[in-house]
Formats: structure tokens, sequence, C-alpha cells
């Protein structure tokens, strides 16, 4: 088995390589790698070429540092993505057809959460930023400012397999209607051929690319509280009901410090908010959420 990178002396095979292709493929796409078309799979060889190496260099210095994620939170992560699968079984199906171990799948996470780990407390040991480097990094990377919305949702899945795609397709329409009168939750939990199915079909919040595209369209795009139309993903027909939308206020508040003080220093007028950024985040959220406050300085 060959090595094709070494950092630090630690060798990656192209073993670990093709684990992290496949790993990458399902996660990004849920789809073995393949199946992926020419660009979808060049996106994912150099993601797994920059996150092996990165992974690499961290993990070596978080297990330097004697930080290494519990057994425990690897099975709930591991447990997050199997939901995303219409059961256990097809979830470890698809490994086996993506020819990755099953142990070597559960050493990857482990490596990616004590990696997270790592970088968590380093993030908090960095200090709150001046509102006069929330100017200078807002200006400098605008688009990278916008922070993607949230979305929680529910939904009710009827799995499509062979030829009963009609039948499937006329199910899904049944429960549509009865689900205007009905609650959507029970439904769910008797109809869905989800494992999410036990608790209401509830998924929690997902940004885009958590998701199948074609399933994410649809929860971003449907009002809050509507059971929309059937939506048809590789896994089957979906009802999605959006319960809430959310945006971290933090970075909108961040983000709007960061407008108002650029509009200000292109006017010639300096500002200052009137915020403590040493302020724990639950106060400062609380106090400033909706009226930010500023002062003329000069």
């Amino acid at each position: 088995m060959s090595d094709i990178i070494n950092v630090n002396g630690k060798p990656i095979s192209s073993f670990d390589f093709n684990n992290a292709i496949h790993g990458y493929s399902l996660e990004l796409y849920r789809k073995p790698a393949d199946q992926l078309d020419t660009k979808e799979m060049a996106e994912v060889r150099s993601l797994a070429v920059e996150k092996l190496v990165a992974r690499e260099l961290i993990f070596q210095a978080a297990l330097a540092a004697g930080i290494v994620a519990d057994e425990e939170a690897v099975k709930e992560e591991a447990q997050k993505i199997i939901q995303n699968f219409p059961s256990e079984e097809e979830f470890y199906a698809t490994l086996q057809k993506a020819e990755i171990d099953p142990q070597a799948y559960h050493r990857m996470i482990r490596q990616d959460l004590t990696v997270n780990q790592m970088t968590d407390q380093k993030l908090r040991d960095v200090p709150e930023p001046s509102d006069e480097e929330i100017v200078q990094i807002y200006q400098q990377f605008p688009d990278q400012m916008v922070k993607p919305g949230q979305v929680h949702a529910c939904h009710l899945l009827i799995k499509v397999s062979g030829d009963n795609r009609e039948s499937a397709l006329e199910t899904i329409r049944e429960l549509r209607q009865r689900a205007e009168n009905e609650d959507f939750g029970a439904l769910a939990q008797e109809f869905s051929a989800c494992p999410s199915g036990a608790s209401g079909g509830d998924l929690g919040f997902f940004k885009r690319g958590d998701m199948v595209k074609a399933f994410e369209d649809a929860a971003f795009a449907q009002p809050v509280g509507e059971v929309g139309e059937p939506v048809e993903t590789p896994f089957g027909f979906h009802l999605i009901k959006v319960l809430e939308r959310k945006w971290k206020d933090t970075e909108r508040m961040t983000m709007f410090i960061g407008f108002v003080l650029g509009v200000a220093a292109m006017m010639g007028i300096k500002i200052r908010s009137g915020i403590d950024w040493n302020m724990d985040t639950e106060t400062r959220d609380t106090k400033f959420k909706d009226y930010p406050h500023f002062e003329v300085i000069e």
C-alpha cells in the first residue's frame, strides 16, 4: 500500500486518501465517489488533500496537547451522519459499496472531532476584535461576512425502489393532503421510512450543503409552517415542513456594526459602537440584539 502524502514524517497512504475521497463524497453529495461527475470529483479530491494535510497537522498538535475526542462524541457524530440515510443498514451498505471500512470511517470521525476540539480551544484564546479590526476585515472580505441561513425542518420519506415509483408518489400526495388537517409529526412517526420518523421527522437545524440539493432547495424556499409539495431525491419522495429559520444574532449584529462604521468612515465621521466586547455572549446579544448603540467621538 503506497503512501502519497507525508506530514512531519507521518505518512498518509493511498488507502486513507481513497477513504477520504469516498467519505467526503458521502458528506458533500450523499453518494459514492463512483457516482460523482468530473467537476464533483475534482472538488472532492482537492478537498481530500487539503483536509488530510491540515487535519494531520492539527491532529498531531492535539495529541501532543493531550486532546482526543471521546467515544461518546464519535458515536453521536456518526449517528448524525447515519440519520441522513433512510436506515442504518443502507448507510453501511453505502459504505460497503464505496469500499470504506467502517472502522476506518470511525477513526476518520474521531480525528475530525479531535481536530475540531483543538481548533475550538485555540479560538477561545484569541482576543475579541476591536471595532477597527471588524471594519477592516468586513471591508476586505465582504462576501465571507454573510452567515449562511439555517432552517429547522421535519420531513416524511416514502422510499422508491424498483417499479414502485408511481405508487410511492400517490402515497406521498395522499399524506400531504392528510397533513393539512392532521399532525405532521404523527404522520411521520407512522409512515416515514427515515430513522428521523421516530422523532416526528425532526431534522433539527441545517444549512445549505448539509442535505441533498433538491431537498435543501425546497426547504429553504418553503414558508414556515407549511407542508410543501413532494420532493424527489435519490432516497425517495419527501414531504417537508419548515418549523423556523434562524440567523446567528452575533454574526448579524457584527455585520451591521461593520456596515455602520464603514459608512461613517467614508463620510469622515468617527464613531464607535457602545458594545462592550468583554461581556459574555448571552448578555451582549440580549442587550444589543435589536438596537446596537453608536456614539460620535469626533
